[in-house]
């Protein structure tokens, strides 16, 4: 009898358990993805494009504030490319947002130091690497914090992640053009134009 009462409550259960792992993660509507590509995607590289480093340089030149007014720019660098500055407990999916139109854009020199430090290390290089974090948390001016705006509601991020919109991986180089600020010492770009070189 017992044995009964199990299966009956696992055959009334089971289906309920079963219903969202079937499903998996919710997938972008199709035709809002092809939209926002077709907003924002570039067949031309833009020219001009300068890192964030040489950027962030031009801009102390003109001026010392912390803050920044809005500036057009034009960016180029890589998809990631270093261990999360900000650490395991913010920004979980560096150098992603789940399920929003932002990535983190790293300069290529920055991007190429902790490579090469990799490289030194070779196949002991730890994921966890504590000189690499410690590296890391000193270098969050290499980084330009980089999305593309919902076209409902531009004041808010598009509701794709980046990955999908674009078909993006870490470790790609990119060009992306937009509105530039500088907001608690952090480079962020309010995009309109991404170019993934080949």
């Amino acid at each position: 009898m017992p044995h009964a009462r199990l299966l009956l409550s696992l055959l009334l259960f089971a289906p309920l358990g079963l219903a969202g792992c079937a499903d998996g993660p919710v997938k972008p509507d199709p035709a809002a993805v092809k939209t926002l590509r077709e907003t924002f995607v570039l067949s031309d590289e833009p020219a001009a494009a300068v890192t964030p480093l040489a950027w962030r340089e031009a801009q102390e030149a003109d001026q010392e504030a912390e803050e920044s007014p809005s500036d057009r720019v034009v960016l180029t660098g890589m998809v990631g490319g270093m261990p999360n500055p900000w650490g395991a407990e913010n920004e979980l999916e560096f150098p992603w947002k789940a399920g929003e139109a932002t990535f983190f854009l790293v300069d290529p020199a920055t991007a190429e130091e902790f490579s090469s430090h990799a490289t030194e290390e070779g196949i002991e290089h730890a994921e966890d690497c504590p000189f690499c974090s410690r590296e890391a948390a000193t270098k969050t001016t290499s980084i330009a914090v980089v999305t593309f705006p919902s076209t409902d509601d531009p004041s808010k991020p598009a509701a794709v992640d980046a990955r999908d919109l674009f078909g993006l991986k870490e470790g790609d180089t990119v060009v992306v053009q937009g509105i530039a600020s500088v907001k608690g010492g952090v480079l962020m770009v309010a995009a309109d134009g991404l170019y993934r070189q080949p």
